[in-house]
């Protein structure tokens, strides 16, 4: 026992592979592992998972998302994805199939094994495009090609499949689960809910085997999750070294950019005010400091309009600080403002230490259903009876009401079949109107729902959609977008320089070329983004815009006093 120990030991933590080549180790603790097991691995699989996810929603895919605002620039991508991709997670994945895959004690674990594997390529190539894949562990290879998308996600669409099938549920069991808890029908949901999100995902690109699998899993829906009993999640712990990386990074860390704790963007708090959202305040805190606005109320005790300033407990943060002056707008809205002290912070229960990250939650698989059965793919239900209840699950999850999610549901925009009127973005050139178009209204819960830890789902979602009208970002950073002005939403990352450009260099060169592009450019479009012409924001016309934040309490200023609101009045007239 204590050679094949040794052995294990070795393996997991002395090999390197072709595709990261003079990476002398894994960064992780031997001590770790006790047993010769694959679940001790595994573990510690889920967490460098779970750990970089979150680093990369905090550092950029909040960013991307639109939602929650860490620090108003769109970057480009990190080193430390990559590596701790295929080292820590795929690298010790791949030594435990060496070990046990073939072995019938094995069959189980060897399958959730590989569900995690598929589930982590997705995310890679979800974000870089052409990856290692076919040879990514060959290490008799001295160059190693990268494999085009759509032979990536073919490939993995078929491995889930056949991990779902290869599941028994009395065969070999999970002695330590994480996720689970050993319950491996759960697994078998799990690797269906990945096998739908992805075929839906590339709709665009492979659309005959989007339509086969979908509909392949939709003619199975007692396999798919049925209750937030059904979400994937990994949770963390009160021990050091077992937090959430959340808690880590912006409670015990240093503040990321300037901001103890990422705030509301100004773009979501549209949508929540357009529809009267009561996520808005699930989802963030009133403002630490209120910000005043100016607004012109009437009275039921005279025929005047007063001219009043008064306080707005919740304010996003502007995705366009700088304004770019084709606009002709001299000073923006809520100017003065500072972060994070005017601005709407996260709810401090999602940075807590031991808050789970989820990994799909149900009100996902409803969306997702939605669409399917929308797209003549099958299901039991109506498309419109899985919407609402994607909305009924996501409320639930937050702690709302059902008659919250009742009177939210009977608003125009939201209702199936109908088109809602929204506000005026606060730079006046994006509106939250959202149209009869089923399909949208989808698009646009699904998105909400991705808040907070599904942020890379919220913008693979908006790339291969491009539902959303997205403002830009004006102070870029190391993303200069266009003449240094503005930047718009990534396509995907920059291969990392030293993983793969200073070491792989034919192999990356291979994969610049699979882009289609004639550079290693951010602002290449992947293959699961229809074809489309970006907006040129030097030339539309903005125009400051309050309408969305005006009459909170009422229209008239006996409102303000009813609901305690202080509230100075400028002049009448």
């Amino acid at each position: 026992m204590k050679k094949i120990i040794q052995i294990l030991i070795v393996l997991l933590f002395s090999t390197t592979f072709s595709c990261t080549k003079n990476f002398t180790s894994l960064n992780t603790d031997p001590s770790r592992f006790t047993t010769t097991s694959p679940e001790s691995v595994l573990t510690g699989v889920y967490l460098n998972t779970v750990n970089q996810m979150e680093t990369n929603n905090i550092v950029y895919l909040w960013e991307y998302g639109h939602i929650v605002d860490p620090s108003g620039r769109y970057l480009g991508g990190n080193e430390s994805t990559w590596t701790t991709m295929y080292i820590n997670v795929l690298g010790n994945i791949e030594q435990i199939k060496k070990l046990y895959q073939g072995n019938p004690a094995y069959t189980n674990r060897m399958a959730v094994a590989d569900m995690w594997e598929c589930y982590v390529f997705a995310y890679l190539v979800g974000t870089y495009g052409p990856i290692p894949y076919s040879n990514a562990f060959n290490t008799s290879l001295t160059v190693v090609n990268y494999d085009d998308e759509n032979t990536i996600y073919t490939s993995l669409l078929s491995r889930l499949k056949a991990d779902a099938a290869a599941i028994n549920v009395t065969g070999d069991k999970l002695t330590t689960d994480v996720i689970f808890n050993g319950n491996l029908t759960e697994w078998i949901k799990f690797a269906n809910t990945l096998r739908l999100r992805i075929a839906l995902r590339v709709q665009n690109n492979l659309p005959t085997l989007a339509a086969n699998n979908i509909q392949d899993v939709m003619s199975n829906e007692n396999m798919l999750p049925t209750s937030d009993a059904d979400d994937a999640k990994l949770t963390y712990g009160t021990a050091s070294g077992s937090q959430s990386v959340y808690y880590t990074q912006l409670v015990q860390g240093t503040s990321y950019l300037g901001t103890a704790t990422p705030v509301m963007s100004d773009y979501a708090f549209t949508y929540f005010r357009s529809y009267k959202d009561p996520r808005l305040g699930a989802y963030f805190q009133p403002s630490a400091t209120p910000f005043n606005i100016t607004d012109t109320l009437t009275s039921t005790n005279s025929s005047l309009h007063y001219i009043v300033s008064y306080p707005i407990p919740y304010l996003g943060t502007p995705k366009s600080p700088v304004l770019l002056t084709q606009w002709g707008i001299q000073t923006g809205p809520f100017s003065g403002a500072t972060i994070p002290t005017n601005y709407s912070t996260m709810q401090p229960a999602l940075t807590a230490a031991t808050r789970p990250f989820y990994i799909t939650t149900y009100a996902e698989v409803c969306f997702m259903k939605a669409e399917a059965a929308l797209n003549g793919y099958g299901g039991t239900q109506t498309p419109d009876q899985y919407y609402y209840a994607g909305i009924n699950a996501n409320f639930a999850f937050w702690g709302l009401t059902a008659a919250q999610a009742t009177a939210y549901e009977a608003q125009n925009g939201i209702k199936w079949g109908t088109a809602g009127r929204g506000f005026n973005y606060d730079l006046g050139f994006i509106n939250t109107t959202i149209p009869a178009g089923n399909a949208t209204k989808i698009w646009i819960q699904e998105w909400l729902n991705y808040y907070d830890d599904g942020a890379f789902d919220a913008w693979a979602l908006q790339r291969r959609t491009q539902n959303l009208v997205l403002p830009p970002h004006t102070s870029p950073g190391n993303n200069p977008g266009v003449n240094g002005t503005y930047a718009d939403l990534p396509d995907r990352w920059f291969y990392p320089v030293q993983s793969e450009v200073t070491r792989n260099p034919i192999g990356y060169a291979n994969g610049v070329k699979l882009l289609g592009s004639p550079g290693d450019y951010v602002f290449t479009h992947l293959k699961i983004e229809p074809a489309y012409t970006p907006t040129d924001w030097t030339k539309v016309t903005g125009f400051v815009d309050y309408s969305f934040v005006e009459k909170w309490y009422g229209t008239t200023i006996e409102s303000l006093t009813a609901a305690g609101i202080k509230y100075s009045v400028i002049s009448t007239y």
